[in-house]
């Protein structure tokens, strides 16, 4: 027993010995550089050699420093640099010691250009600037290609530019170069690969006139953002010039992935005392590929509350990238109003996911009770907007933004007989974006700022926004909230359980809302302000060419069993 407990105490001894010199003994020093001859600041070095000081030791990261030094001396004009990299140990330090020799700096003379005629003048000039600058080999190429770009932007498209001489002389660089312009291209003809839908015609005419064309690079380019403000395809891009048998010639090249373009959506949910509530949204796109389009939308929210609406589109007015949507649409807020609405809207295109809209509607309004019976409404709208998703239909990576706003005239008939006029204003923003979080995950942010602008009135009930239900706040019932101006965004963490689309989500929905009421007073009114979540769970699920989405939100404060379902369901054809 005696001799554990000596052996024990020995060992205990030799740990807190360990310990006492590990404490003592100071850290490593961080590797350092030892650089002579370097032309430059000496930051620069450690800049450089910022990989291979992480890995003291390690061959291949000081050989691509190396390497990395040389590419920086070339740049500066030492063409016959030479640099020498070696580690060496310094005490308990890592030292890297570094060597320059950097020779004699040297500069470009002007270019000698050996070209047939004007072309000689022409591209002389386009790489005269590099004369007297020090000679980086890059920046000469950089020059090259600069000059064929300028070349391909005079219609040369199959203009070739080759360095025959390249002399090193004590602190200058000597150069030649030859080739071959060739003629301005004509453009005889434009293909465009995947049309499944689209009429080419309709393609050829967004895209301008082309063919016959002497070739423009820009042109070409500009004609594929036109094809994408069609709005009737997924993606468009300039492939390329194709040659033929006359090398005066060649064939434009453009490629397109078109979508499904017909659309069924459908959504059911359970709603307390209303029992079931749902939409049906019938979207026909590109109709017998002529870019037309129409629409139709049911929607029940509650016994006696439903809306209905049908729109058209006709794109390319008058050869513009111009679309005009026209709608008609009817509103039953059961006992309290009957709305009717009619309007025209153009939406340009200035971009490839940019566009600018405008657009004028009525509205007239009928309720039952009221010191108000009857409201005439004309709405002037103006509206910017952005799409960089990647998806229209289930996104992943990408933003969208949109602002509108409104002015509106109103003219009221009042149950005495008499009318009154009036002015508003309404707003409404919103931004979208969608992140990758991982391989299979990702997140979603939508915000919105909606509403009325009309000083100190109470608004009307056929003014004021819904908010509540799938579209907006998940966990309460449709339009549990009608309010004059509101705030509220719906975020979700997504799990992507497959590339067919199939995922899992949690969400929070979030809404703070303003509404100016009546008081006791005589003309007297007070604001009320309110704030209401929703956090769930939902599944998509992959369906007839489209998806099914479920989900099932719960209001903080409510039981389990009071939560709302929303089954959601789009068919794309």
């Amino acid at each position: 027993m005696r001799r554990r407990m000596a052996w024990a105490r020995a060992v205990a001894a030799a740990g807190l010995l360990a310990a006492a010199a590990c404490v003592a003994r100071p850290a490593a020093a961080a590797p350092r550089v030892l650089s002579r001859g370097w032309p430059g600041p000496e930051r620069e070095v450690s800049a450089l050699l910022a990989d291979a000081l992480r890995a003291p030791g390690d061959s291949l990261a000081l050989a691509r420093a190396r390497t990395a030094l040389l590419a920086r001396l070339q740049a500066m004009g030492h063409l016959d640099a030479r640099v020498s990299a070696a580690w060496a140990d310094s005490g308990s330090d890592a030292v890297l010691r570094v060597t320059t020799e950097p020779g004699e700096r040297s500069r470009f003379a002007p270019v000698e250009v050996a070209l047939a005629g004007e072309d000689s003048v022409f591209v002389a000039r386009a790489l005269a600037p590099l004369a007297g600058q020090f000679a980086d080999p890059a920046r000469f190429e950089r020059a090259l290609a600069g000059a064929l770009e300028a070349i391909e932007a005079r219609g040369q498209a199959w203009a070739q530019l080759t360095v025959s001489d390249w002399r090193a002389e004590p602190g200058i660089v000597r150069t030649r170069v030859t080739g071959a312009l060739g003629p301005v291209v004509q453009v005889s003809d434009v293909r465009v690969t995947g049309l499944a839908v689209t009429q080419p015609a309709l393609a050829r005419r967004a895209m301008g006139r082309l063919a016959k064309m002497p070739y423009r690079p820009a042109e070409a380019r500009a004609a594929a953002d036109r094809l994408m403000q069609l709005g009737v395809f997924r993606r468009a891009e300039f492939v390329g010039l194709e040659g033929g048998a006359d090398w005066r010639e060649g064939v434009l090249a453009y490629r397109v992935e078109e979508p499904r373009y017909n659309r069924i959506e459908g959504a059911v949910g359970l709603q307390g005392e209303a029992g079931v509530i749902g939409l049906l949204r019938l979207e026909l796109g590109n109709l017998l590929g002529t870019g037309r389009a129409v629409a139709l939308d049911w929607q029940r929210r509650g016994r006696g509350l439903s809306d209905l609406q049908a729109r058209a589109r006709e794109p390319l007015v008058l050869g513009w990238p111009l679309t005009i949507e026209g709608s008609v649409a009817q509103q039953l807020q059961d006992t309290l109003y009957t709305r009717d609405r009619f309007g025209v809207r153009g939406v340009l295109n200035v971009g490839a996911r940019e566009r600018v809209e405008m657009g004028l509607e009525e509205e007239r309004v009928v309720q039952t009770s009221g010191s108000v019976r009857g409201v005439d409404l004309a709405n002037t709208l103006f509206a910017l907007s952005r799409d960089g998703r990647d998806d229209a239909l289930s996104p992943r990576v990408g933003t969208r933004a949109r602002i509108a706003a409104t002015q509106v005239a109103r003219r009221e008939r009042l149950a005495d007989g008499s009318r009154s006029r009036s002015r508003a204003a309404a707003l409404d923003v919103v931004f979208e974006a969608h992140r990758r979080a991982g391989p299979r995950a990702g997140w979603t942010l939508e915000t919105a700022a909606l509403g009325r602008l009309d000083g100190d009135r109470v608004l009307g009930e056929y003014e004021r926004t819904p908010i509540g239900g799938a579209a907006t706040l998940r966990g309460h019932d449709e339009e549990e909230f009608r309010v004059d101006r509101a705030w509220r965004t719906r975020l979700e963490y997504r799990w992507f359980l497959a590339d067919r689309g199939e995922r899992l989500h949690a969400f929070w929905d979030h809404a703070e809302m303003e509404t100016r009421e009546a008081s006791i007073e005589p003309g007297g009114s007070r604001v009320v302000r309110e704030r209401a979540d929703g956090l769930g769970l939902g599944l998509r699920l992959p369906a007839a060419g489209g998806f099914v989405d479920l989900d099932y939100g719960l209001a903080p404060g409510r039981g389990a069993l009071e939560g709302r379902i929303h089954l959601r369901l789009v068919t794309a054809f």
